[in-house]
């Protein structure tokens, strides 16, 4: 068990152990179940570029060429965290849905239909994953999940929504950039340039709402970041480690052994 999972579990036990003997194991149990289900259940990455690692060319390289993950453990809060997040995305598309119908002139759409019906070029549905659609975009090796698509006034958006802690929330004042990455490799998938973000507080589901408008230059970026590391997997040879990473990225990257090795 990693030490901070360990860490973490001890002082839950302890807190517990104030109340009763049998209330100290069933915690201890429950929480160690959790985790044992979450890392049986944990799949090594397909090698296809995913739009939340866009900001670390390094990562990208990592998943394309199969590089060994390092063993970690699911912490049981942190699985909470993202159970939690799925059943808010699961809320905020019904209460989209809902809209119609309450007089506001907005539409819910298949995400799947809208590809099939508009014949985007290369792009493949490969079915759904809860609420969220699975696409795969072939021409630049692009695997991701969109949350959806939605008509507003006779516009068309690709819907995303993000969940955050409300430090992080109250200073939100714009679409955070790692997010922007992600959106320009929906737009270059989807042919949809506006993207409509909805921010939402974990402790109290308040929202904030920003539209972000994706540029050619944005695509542009994204496409010469894509061939870069294309280039650097043919040569193999692993790429520099991004001066302007986030500490907090590689404090959750699933490749840090690895990348220390590779200096």
């Amino acid at each position: 068990m990693a030490k901070s999972s360990l860490k973490n579990l001890l002082a839950i036990v302890n807190e517990t152990k104030k109340q009763s003997p049998i209330a100290e194991s069933f915690l201890m149990d429950l929480i160690q179940s959790i985790e044992r289900t979450a890392n049986k259940n944990e799949k090594k990455p397909s090698p296809h570029y995913k739009p939340s690692s866009l900001n670390c060319i390094r990562n990208m390289y990592y998943q394309i060429v199969g590089q060994d993950m390092d063993e970690s453990i699911k912490e049981a809060v942190l699985v909470g965290i993202g159970e939690s997040g799925t059943d808010r995305h699961e809320r905020i598309q019904k209460a989209i849905m809902q809209m119609k119908s309450n007089g506001f002139d907005c539409e819910y759409l298949d995400v799947g239909e809208y590809v099939e019906e508009n014949e985007i070029p290369g792009l493949i549905v490969k079915g759904k994953s809860g609420v969220e659609t699975r696409l795969f975009n072939e021409p630049w090796n692009l695997s991701f999940l969109c949350d959806g698509i939605i008509k507003y006034k006779g516009q068309y958006y690709i819907f995303e929504f993000k969940t955050e802690v409300s430090k992080k929330f109250l200073m939100r004042k714009d679409v955070d950039e790692d997010h922007k990455k992600q959106a320009t490799a929906y737009a270059l998938s989807l042919g949809i340039d506006k993207v409509l973000f909805v921010y939402e507080c974990r402790d109290n589901c308040d929202k904030k709402s920003y539209m972000l408008d994706v540029t050619d230059d944005m695509k542009k970026n994204l496409i010469q970041l894509i061939q870069d590391c294309d280039d650097y997997v043919d040569a193999n040879v692993v790429p520099p480690k991004p001066k302007d990473i986030k500490t907090k990225t590689c404090q959750y990257c699933k490749y840090r052994l690895a990348c220390r090795k590779d200096v």
